[in-house]
């Protein structure tokens, strides 16, 4: 069971690296544009979010929530494993 998740994480690892490599060579052959950033801080349940425009803050949102969903759907899938 370990050695399938450190599999899985090494996969996503990879799979991380080649989608941001994707992006600034998809960037490069495009040329110009413009440049947008964004976080979120999660400080316990609360989180803070960043953003260089409204659509930014609107997609950090959206992904804070699915995160959210996530870790809590997870707590509850390993605490059934208890």
């Amino acid at each position: 069971m370990m050695l399938e998740l450190y599999y899985a994480g090494i996969i996503l690892i990879m799979l991380g690296i080649l989608i941001i490599v994707i992006g600034m060579i998809l960037t490069i052959l495009r040329g110009g544009g413009s440049v947008e950033g964004g976080g979120v801080v999660l400080i316990g349940p609360i989180p803070i979010i960043i953003g260089t425009s409204s659509r930014i803050i609107k997609a950090m949102i959206i992904m804070t929530v699915i995160m959210m969903i996530c870790v809590i759907a997870f707590t509850i899938l390993w605490a059934r494993t208890w």
